[in-house]
Order: C-alpha cells, then sequence, then structure tokens
C-alpha cells in the first residue's frame, strides 16, 4: 500500500524522554555507509528531503512538525577513459586486432567520436578497420566493420557517432590491421586511436576532451604471436571427457565461503559460481615458434586445480605443476602467486640448418588453453576485481617485448536481498519462510493493550542481504487496525520521518540507501482514534519492504495489537479493505486516503462498477445513505455530464437504484456503485468520492460516517500528467493559521488550469507564491476563480495554501485541506488533463511549530552566507563536488511556548558532509528563546535545539551544507 507520512497529535502517548530525547539515536548505517553512498549521482537525479521539528506542547504532549519539501536537480558532467596501448608483431600478409575500451566515467550518457589514423612509420598499413567487440574477447564481433580505409597521408578511419551510457558504460573494440603482404621484416608502423566527446554541450566539462590510445605493430619473418582472452568453453572435451561449466561473462558471484576448487569436486551448486576461460593463440609469423604466456589472476578468481586442457590433448587435463603434462606443452599453476604460466613448444632450438621441432607451433597454426575458475565469494559487484590480461611471448622474437592480450572481465551482477523482522531479529531469525508472509521466527511485535486515542510504537530491524547498496520500500499489506488509525514510518530516532528517497514509487516512503550486509532500525507509529469503544481486538498489521532493484526480494514483519476498539461504520472496496483510510490509497479505517484505492478504467458512456461494502460495527442495527461527489465537499456533484446510481450487488447498473441500505449491528453488506462518464470524456481521469451516513445516531449518540476514494479511467491514459506534491503536515492554534507551499507541474501540454480549495474548517486561500520563498508575501496574488496561463512541459508553479482552524477548537482536533489543480481542454480534439490534488493534514494544538526549509546552490563550497538569498525552489544544475547549503527555520505560530524545541534534519541521498564548509554558528535562535540551543550531528543526522523553550513569534534557525558526491 502507498503510503504518506502523516503525523499528528497522537504522539503524545510517547514520553518526551523517548521520543524527543538523545540526538546519538540516528541510522549512521543509512546515511554515512562507505561507498554506499560515496558513489556520484546520476544525472538528472533529484536530491532532497524535508526536514522536522520535535517540541513539547503547553500540555506536556510531544508533537511533531514537517517541512516543505527541497530538491536539487544533478547536471550531467562529462568524463570518459580510452584504453589501451598495444604492442603486436606479424608477418607479413597477415591482419592483427587490437582491443580497446572506451568507459563513459560521466554521470549520464554521451556520444563519442573514435577515429583511427596511420601515424608516420615504415610502411603504410594495406587497410584499416574498425569492428565492435561488445563481448570483449579482443576478436570483431562480426564481418561487418565500423568504418574501413586504405591509409594514406590524410586518410583517416572514423566511426560514427556511439552513444555510450553514463556511470562506467563502456563501447568495446578491436582496430584491425593488416600488414602488406611484401613488407619487409624488422619495419614497424604505429596508428593513432582518438576518442572524443560529440555533444558540445558537455564539452567544457571534460578536461581532456580528446584521449588517445597508440597502436604499434612490428613486422618479423620469426615467429609472431597474437592471442586473446575470452569466456569461452572451448572445442575440446573438458578433464576425462567431461562437460566444460557455463562459461558466462557475468552473473552473481559465490554465495559461500567453502566452494570446491578442484575440478573432481565442482558442480552445479547455485551457492557455487565458475566460468571457463579460454586463451587463443596464433602465429601470424613466417615460421614455426614457442608460444609462453602467463595469467595472474586477480583478487575476485581462484583457479579450480585439474581444470586446464590443451587444444592439441582434448579431455587430458594439465598438470598444474612440474611434469604430468601432454607432450609438447609446459603448464603450471602458483597457489601463493594466484598466476598461471604455459609453455607450446618445448624442443631445443635446433641446429642451423635442422628440422623445425614438431612441437613447436607452425604458421597459421593456432591453439587454445582452456581453464575453469571459482567466482569468489568476496569479489567485488561489477568488474574491479575480476578483470585481467594475459601477457604472452615468444623466445623466437627477443626485440619484441612482450604483450597483453583484450581485458577479459567477469562482470560480478548485484544480488538483492532483504530480511525484517522484530527489534531483536537476525538475519536468519526474521527471514520469512515464505516470502512477504511475516511468517519468520522473529517476525512479530505484540502489544497486549492499548487505550484509545494512545499511540503505538513498533521497532523493526532491517537486514540487506544482498551484495549490492540498495534501498527498500516500505509498504502495508493486511492491516486490520481500525478505521482512523493513524500509521508513520521513522527513522530509528522515533523523529524523522522517511521519505521517498529515491523517487522511484511516487511517494512511497523508503529506507534509503543501505550499504551491503548492513542493517538499519526502523519505527512504526500506530496512533489510535479517541473514539474507539471498548472490547474489539486483535487488530495487525503487515509491514513490507521490497528492494527498489528487483520487486521479487521482499521481507515481511507484522505489528500486533491484541486489544482495542473499533469504529462506528467503514466503506471499503473489498471486505476487509486495504491498508487504512487517512493515507496512501487505503480505505480500511476513516477516509478519504489521498489517492484513490481502486481505478477502473471503462471507454466513454460505459459505466464503471465498483464494489462498495459497507461494515456496521457498531451494536445497533442501522440504515445508510450513499452519496458520490467529485471532491470531498456533500452534497458534491460530479463532472458534468456523469452520472451514478448505486444498485444491489449482484445486479446490473441498470437495476432500480437505491435509496438506503440496512445493515445489522456486527456485520456488513455489499452494494455496486455504477459511475458512467458521458461519450465527450474520452481521454478522462476523475476522482470519485463516496460516502455512507447513517440515518439514524449510533450507539455513540452521533450520526456516523465514512468516505473513500476512488478513481475512473476514461479510455486510454493520457500521457501528459501533472503533480501537486507534497503533501504535508502541519500544527496550528485554537483560531490561528497555517501555510503550506506546494508545486504544481506538468509533463506534456496541459492548457490552462484552475486551482481550488476544500477543508472541513471552512474556505482556504491560495495564493501564487512569486517569489517562491514558501511564504505568503504583499506580493504574491491570491488566487480567484480565474484560470491561469498554461504552463510549458516540464514547468512548474509554486501554490501557497492557508488554512484556519475553528476558534474554538481543542488540542487534538484534527482537519484535512485538499488543494486541486483542473485543466481546460486545450482543443475539440484535445481534452483536458487529468486534475491533480494533494491533501494537507492539521492539528489543533496549543503550541504551533511552522517549519520552512530552504535551500542556495553553492558550486565552490565555500562558507555559508546566512543572508544569502535562500529559496525553496527546485534547484538545477548541481554538479558533483558542488555544494547545496540549507536553511531550516522553525517558527512558533501559536499561543504558548513549546518547550525542548529541535530542528530535525538528515543527509539528502549521495551527499555528504565531508568537504562542505559548514558556519561557525549553524543553530541560530531569536532573542526570546531561552536555554542554550546546540547543533549535534550523529551519522548523516542533524539538529539544532534540545532543551529551549521558543515563546510564541520566536524561532530555531538551522544552517548546514551538503557535498554532492563526486
Amino acid at each position: 500500500m502507498k503510503l504518506k507520512t502523516q503525523l499528528s497529535d497522537r504522539l503524545r502517548a510517547l514520553s518526551p524522554a523517548l521520543a524527543w530525547g538523545a540526538v546519538a539515536l540516528s541510522v549512521a548505517a543509512l546515511f554515512a555507509t562507505p561507498g554506499a553512498m560515496a558513489a556520484a549521482p546520476p544525472a538528472k537525479t533529484k536530491i532532497g528531503n524535508q526536514a522536522s521539528a520535535s517540541y513539547v506542547d503547553a500540555n506536556g504532549k510531544p508533537q511533531l512538525s514537517t517541512s516543505n519539501l527541497v530538491q536539487t536537480e544533478v547536471a550531467q558532467v562529462g568524463s570518459f577513459t580510452l584504453t589501451s596501448d598495444n604492442v603486436k608483431s606479424a608477418g607479413a600478409g597477415n591482419t592483427i586486432y587490437a582491443p580497446h575500451t572506451l568507459t563513459n566515467t560521466g554521470n549520464g550518457p554521451d556520444d563519442f567520436s573514435i577515429t583511427v589514423s596511420d601515424s608516420t612509420g615504415a610502411f603504410d598499413f594495406s587497410k584499416i578497420e574498425v569492428f565492435e567487440d561488445a563481448n570483449g574477447d579482443g576478436q570483431p564481433d562480426s564481418t561487418t566493420p565500423l568504418c574501413s580505409v586504405t591509409p594514406s597521408a590524410t586518410a583517416t578511419c572514423k566511426v560514427a557517432a556511439k552513444t555510450v551510457a553514463g556511470n562506467g558504460g563502456t563501447f568495446k573494440f578491436v582496430v584491425a590491421y593488416s600488414v602488406p603482404g611484401n613488407q619487409a621484416a624488422s619495419t614497424d608502423n604505429t596508428a593513432i586511436v582518438q576518442a572524443a566527446p560529440v555533444a558540445s554541450s558537455l564539452l567544457s566539462t571534460y578536461a581532456p576532451a580528446t584521449l588517445s590510445n597508440t597502436d604499434k605493430v612490428t613486422v618479423t619473418n620469426l615467429a609472431a604471436f597474437s592471442a586473446n582472452k575470452s569466456m569461452d568453453a572451448p572445442k575440446v572435451a573438458a578433464p576425462g571427457g567431461a562437460a566444460w561449466p557455463k562459461a558466462l561473462s557475468s552473473g552473481p558471484r559465490s554465495a559461500a565461503a567453502n566452494c570446491p576448487t578442484s575440478f573432481a569436486a565442482i558442480s552445479s551448486s547455485p551457492t557455487c559460481s565458475y566460468t571457463v576461460y579460454t586463451v587463443t593463440y596464433r602465429n601470424t609469423g613466417g615460421v614455426a615458434g614457442v608460444f609462453q604466456m602467463e595469467d595472474k589472476l586477480p583478487s575476485g578468481l581462484t583457479y579450480v586445480t585439474g581444470s586446464a586442457v590443451w587444444s592439441s590433448a582434448g579431455g587430458v587435463a594439465l598438470g598444474d605443476g612440474p611434469g604430468g603434462d601432454p607432450s609438447g606443452i609446459d603448464f603450471n599453476y602458483s597457489a601463493a602467486e594466484r598466476k598461471l604460466t604455459a609453455k607450446v613448444g618445448l624442443s631445443p632450438v635446433p641446429a642451423a640448418g635442422s628440422a623445425t621441432p614438431a612441437d613447436w607451433v607452425g604458421p597459421n597454426v593456432s591453439g587454445t588453453i582452456s581453464f575453469v575458475v571459482l567466482i569468489n565469494e568476496t569479489a567485488a559487484v561489477g568488474t574491479s576485481t575480476t578483470t585481467n590480461k594475459v601477457t604472452y611471448t615468444s623466445p623466437n622474437e627477443p626485440g619484441i617485448p612482450p604483450t597483453e592480450t583484450n581485458p577479459a572481465p567477469f562482470e560480478v551482477t548485484a544480488t538483492y536481498g532483504v530480511v525484517m523482522g522484530n527489534a531483536v531479529a537476525t538475519v536468519t531469525s526474521g527471514k520469512d519462510v515464505t516470502p512477504g508472509t511475516a511468517d519468520g521466527a522473529d517476525d512479530l511485535n505484540t502489544i497486549a493493550t492499548a487505550t484509545a486515542g494512545s499511540t503505538l510504537r513498533f521497532t523493526q530491524k532491517l537486514y540487506n542481504t544482498g551484495n549490492a547498496a540498495d534501498t527498500f520500500n516500505l509498504s502495508m499489506t493486511g492491516n486490520t487496525f481500525p478505521a482512523g488509525t493513524l500509521v508513520w514510518f521513522f527513522k530509528s530516532d522515533g523523529l524523522t520521518p522517511l521519505l521517498d528517497t529515491d523517487r522511484d514509487k511516487a511517494g512511497k516512503p523508503d529506507t534509503g540507501l543501505i550499504a551491503a550486509n548492513s542493517s538499519v532500525t526502523i519505527v512504526v507509529l500506530v496512533s489510535l482514534p479517541d473514539s474507539i469503544a471498548a472490547g474489539a481486538g486483535p487488530f495487525d498489521l503487515t509491514v513490507r519492504a521490497e528492494s527498489s532493484n528487483d520487486a521479487n526480494r521482499f521481507d515481511a514483519a507484522k505489528d500486533k495489537l491484541t486489544s482495542v476498539n473499533g469504529i462506528p461504520v467503514d466503506l471499503t472496496n473489498t471486505p476487509v479493505g486495504t491498508g487504512i483510510g487517512s493515507v496512501g490509497n487505503g480505505d480500511a479505517g476513516m477516509g478519504p486516503s489521498p489517492l484513490p484505492t481502486t481505478t477502473l478504467s471503462i471507454p466513454a458512456g460505459t459505466p464503471a462498477a465498483f464494489a462498495l461494502f459497507i461494515k456496521n460495527n457498531d451494536s445497533n442495527d442501522n440504515n445508510y445513505t450513499l452519496e458520490a461527489s467529485q471532491t470531498t465537499s456533500f452534497p458534491g456533484s460530479l463532472p458534468t455530464g456523469w452520472s451514478v446510481r448505486f444498485v444491489a450487488a449482484g445486479g446490473v447498473c441498470s437495476d432500480a437504484s437505491l435509496t438506503s441500505i440496512a445493515v445489522a449491528k456486527n456485520t456488513q453488506k455489499e452494494v455496486k456503485a455504477c459511475v458512467t462518464p458521458p461519450l465527450s470524456a474520452a481521454n478522462l481521469r476523475s476522482p470519485i468520492y463516496f460516502k455512507v451516513t447513517s440515518l439514524a445516531a449510533a450507539s455513540s449518540g452521533a450520526i456516523v460516517s465514512d468516505m473513500k476514494l476512488d478513481a475512473v479511467t476514461v479510455t486510454a491514459p493520457d500521457p501528459r500528467t501533472a503533480t501537486l506534491e507534497p503533501p504535508q503536515t502541519g500544527q496550528v492554534g485554537p483560531g490561528g493559521t497555517v501555510v503550506y507551499p506546494h508545486t504544481l507541474s506538468v509533463n506534456g501540454s496541459c492548457g490552462t488550469y484552475t486551482l481550488t480549495a476544500t477543508s472541513q474548517w471552512g474556505t482556504p486561500a491560495l495564493f501564487i507564491d512569486q517569489n517562491n520563498n514558501g511564504v505568503i508575501d504583499p506580493s504574491d496574488p491570491p488566487v480567484t476563480s480565474s484560470s491561469f496561463s498554461a504552463l510549458a512541459s516540464g514547468g512548474k508553479q509554486k501554490i501557497l495554501v492557508r488554512v484556519q482552524s475553528p476558534a474554538g477548537a481543542t488540542p487534538g482536533l484534527q482537519g484535512s485541506v485538499v488543494v486541486t489543480a483542473t485543466f481546460d481542454a486545450i482543443n475539440a480534439s484535445t481534452p483536458a488533463c487529468a486534475p491533480t490534488s494533494v491533501t494537507d493534514i492539521s492539528t489543533v494544538v496549543s503550541g504551533q511549530i511552522r517549519v520552512l526549509k530552504t535551500q542556495l546552490l553553492n558550486p565552490t563550497c565555500s562558507a555559508i552566507a546566512p543572508s544569502a538569498a535562500y529559496t525553496a525552489e527546485m534547484l538545477n544544475g548541481a554538479k558533483p563536488g558542488s555544494c547545496i547549503d540549507f536553511k531550516v527555520v522553525a517558527t512558533n505560530e501559536g499561543t504558548a511556548a513549546a518547550g525542548n524545541m529541535r530542528i530535525n534534519d538528515a543527509l539528502p541521498n549521495y551527499t555528504s558532509f565531508i568537504g562542505a564548509t559548514q558556519p561557525a554558528q549553524q543553530c541560530v535562535a531569536t532573542a526570546g528563546v531561552t536555554g542554550s540551543p546546540v547543533v549535534a550531528v550523529a551519522g548523516g543526522n542533524i539538529s539544532c535545539g534540545t532543551a529551549t523553550q521558543v515563546p510564541p513569534g520566536d524561532s530555531l534557525t538551522l544552517f548546514f551544507s551538503v557535498k554532492v558526491n563526486e
């Protein structure tokens, strides 16, 4: 279920010492794990978060208020590498292949040009061609060249621009050099291979903008060898005639440290990973010669003893030490040096005029040496510990230095996994037997009893069991808690709400990035409504953690309350409901949710049939009416031309419409709601609110009701989108006001738009935030009923909504405001974009804290300027290595002092405190604040305040700076 963090006075059940105590409570592993957060963010990544302020109100109740969301978009910067130089030898008339790799080390994709030109030498190549080598085996992937030239003084082989992905994306290619058939020995020639970015907009960020390699080819009339290394099983049988393991070029590393490393013992165990390397050599010279090679394995690979086979003796294992080899080859393995050596051709150099030894490699003769390696359990994800080259030479070529093959990387792929349980769970005890069912030995948190209006604190332990850093999305399933219950996800401090840090699930909170084999603690706060009658229970909910990189990797834990009470009436789409009605897309409990629980797609003019279940939890029988509206206002209305009919369950939409429905006490009854859009409503999405209201008073003596949100999409979804964000929570004093800033964003052409706001507390006031500072200034125009000009695709508009609470409201009363943007059709053939809305929750308190977070781009990471022009607007163009300065102001806008006030914030993803310049005074208080506010940093958390009393009108301000990883 999709959640958004919602905070209220339900936190009052937590003691101040527990809820707002030691600043040392943090999730350092979440924000400061080496490597996990050190990588530079990809271009266009949006980094940012919200701050919060905690305090104790005049009644001694802990409170929490969240700020607006600030974001910064990362700019693209360019960098790349080109590897490597080659030194080759060949006989006249042969073709030599020189491998190269272009790696885009920038943070975004870019286009690169590649050229090869014949340099000065004793001769010109008869032909130069470039071929793609996607598998990196040092050989062309096809017979079709990317470019081909016959060199001359001006001829250059030019490859059409290639797009290479950023953050380590590669383009592998080989250059084929053809040596003239009549070229004299002991001559050489060189060629220059150059690569350069094509994108002019990024050229200024490349330093240097052009890189080059040099390929040198020497002509010999002796033996001349070329060799390449690849992950391939040879055509000959493995030792003993067995089959080779799969010769994979990528895959997971071994999951165990004790995998077999002898060929006789290896198996297809899923916990042990192996691959086959084949070194192919060919004599491109004019006479027979001896081939020698050395392969020093990188740390991520281990040689499997007894696995090496020579192509001239298929099925026969080579000896790993002195002796034991077939005739004509000497193969050895040194475990201490992690080195394989081989020599093909053991006969001594013959006397002048004598016959060439039979075991030497003849001209144009090729062969292979193959062996198996284990992918170690400690191999790093990627290729950094699993890449190497074979060095080869020939004693027949005393003037030619040793030559290297192409690099032969095995790419260790990331594996993802998660285990979640209760506070004492281990990786073993918390793991679900059936994923997602919370059936592990330590998956259950139980609280025996709780009173109405209390807040329950459930602690969960979450482990990243994958081999790479990962972020885990949090959601709920099977929530059976009473309607009106609020649920929030917090970091381990119980203060900082978990947000959607990776923006992959459109608002679903997550843990943030967690390093491999690390763990974090999260807190689930469950706040019960005040109105529950005694006697109901038990209730539980399942918290699910899902890998953001692999949706098939998830685990769950269950939180249970044995005894608490229910609500009078509940309106849901299913018998058990989804999640909780006040957040996300849930409908179990008091609603409506901010997002639709059920969305039905139907053609224009066709009814959409929603199942509605009315559950009477009261001790009295009752009759209920049903209503529908486009907004939360009732009596309401539907879009023009739309209609709705409520009919009996199992009936059809043309049946007689129901005017009310009787539901006996402690029972549930189903009805069908038929919503029909007109034929003119094509390509439209509309919210539909349903409300159930009792005709007679419940046992409490009051008329009871519940509301839920669904939606109808007419025909195909419109690719154009509009969004209002973020949803916020705040506090307000009786008769006081609170302001919530929002951003309207459009993707595509949505046309002119109209802004409206509705609330249970009268009519909210809307303003256009012209200077984007998050504050209603005299120059900010109020929103009238007139439409606003269309925003360009990708455009944004800052909006402010001011809500006033009832003058006689008592602390604890909650009210919501729904801000909606509706769009006008552009023309007869282009209908309006679907409306978008956002819901803010306000809680009446005796103290009222407003939190405003603003930011400033600091390209040089210089000292923070407190008086600079900070903004709540999204920043663009933050390059890796630059800094972002933040200013968080918590102001007491209530009528009573706020005690123990503290601003809480944390590092956004892809940032660090290291390298940023912090001001001398980071925690600043206005004159009326008593106590000594201090700044404290614990891991990735930062706070300002603690033992302070903040009178009405006074404030605390936190300044801090972070550096974008590079």
